[in-house]
């Protein structure tokens, strides 16, 4: 699942969404699977 977040947040930063909405999708999309962890939002 890890390779998986990665390769999305790498082609969401290759398409220039900010981080925030690069951590939303991702909470929004990886959420059902588990907890998030305590990584600090961006601003």
């Amino acid at each position: 699942m890890c390779l998986d977040i990665t390769r999305d947040v790498m082609r969401m930063k290759g398409e220039g969404k900010p981080l925030a909405a690069i951590r939303a999708a991702i909470d929004e999309k990886y959420l059902r699977f588990g907890p998030a962890t305590p990584t600090p939002r961006p601003n």
